[in-house]
């Protein structure tokens, strides 16, 4: 695996001031034909994809920190159509009139509903562990873990380890970055986005959606496991799908150079 210098990550940020004055910062790297805007998950950062950015070279990669998260500033009450929203402004002021985009996790949710909203702008469309039933997480106990929640977050509490853990190894390094990050989101931050995801109804989604599809899951994914991969079928029944034996919730950490090939395959046919 290549090693990536985790220490300086947030110092690579440059922060465009939204229309509404908030900040949304992002990293953008390489200088390929292919625009790839990368959106990470719930709770995570741009910091999410460190560990596959060296396997993507040939790319211009455009990963934002998305509102709540990393150095970007929160919405009081967030929803899946700000998120891809800002995108747009954010695609806008770099002058990208279209691209792929690549979502993992809540960062897939809300790419779903992106190329759904702006069909025009999305060349094609990668669903990482993703889902059109969020909503389907209010049969798990993870909402009274996050309602619970109470400031300060300890970065090295119980709750925050399982929350990252991973079915094969990962960088620890890394993932004390990802705890540290995500134990300094406020609390009622937490509480906001997973109360966008808990109610979010993604059913009409798929018959907006023109660009071409991917679709990765892990198959020992815990939280978006196999009725989430049913309902993703469902609703695309001509996309390429992977299910990645042996991978958890996060298959670009654990096998991120598995996952870039993937990509590359895919965006190589869909991506003109």
């Amino acid at each position: 695996m290549i090693e990536t210098d985790q220490a300086s990550w947030n110092g690579r940020k440059r922060v465009l001031t939204t229309r509404d004055e908030r900040r949304l910062a992002f990293i953008e790297s390489g200088a390929g034909d292919v625009p790839l805007f990368l959106l990470h998950g719930y709770t995570d950062s741009s910091r999410s994809w460190s560990l596959i950015e060296p396997y993507l070279a040939g790319y211009r990669l455009v990963m934002p920190d998305l509102p709540g998260h990393g150095l970007s500033t929160a919405v009081p009450s967030p929803s899946l159509e700000r998120l891809a929203d800002d995108i747009i402004e954010l695609a806008d002021a770099l002058g990208i009139a279209r691209f792929t985009v690549v979502g993992h996790s809540m960062g897939a949710i809300t790419a779903l509903v992106l190329a759904a909203r702006h069909r025009a702008r999305v060349n094609a469309l990668v669903s990482i562990c993703g889902s059109l039933t969020p909503s389907l997480l209010t049969q798990t106990v993870l909402g009274a873990d996050i309602a619970a929640l109470t400031d300060p977050i300890d970065p090295d509490s119980p709750f925050l380890r399982a929350w990252h853990k991973c079915s094969l190894p990962v960088d620890e390094a890394f993932l004390q970055w990802l705890a540290r990050e995500a134990a300094l989101i406020p609390a009622a931050v937490w509480q906001a986005l997973y109360a966008m995801l808990e109610t979010a109804d993604l059913s009409q989604v798929p018959a907006a959606v023109t660009a071409p599809v991917l679709l990765l899951a892990g198959d020992e994914d815990a939280l978006f496991d196999a009725p989430h991969w049913a309902a993703l079928r469902a609703g695309f029944p001509l996309a390429a799908m992977e299910v990645l034996v042996g991978h958890s919730h996060n298959p670009h950490w654990e096998a991120p150079a598995r996952v870039a090939a993937s990509l590359a395959a895919f965006m190589k046919e869909n991506s003109g």
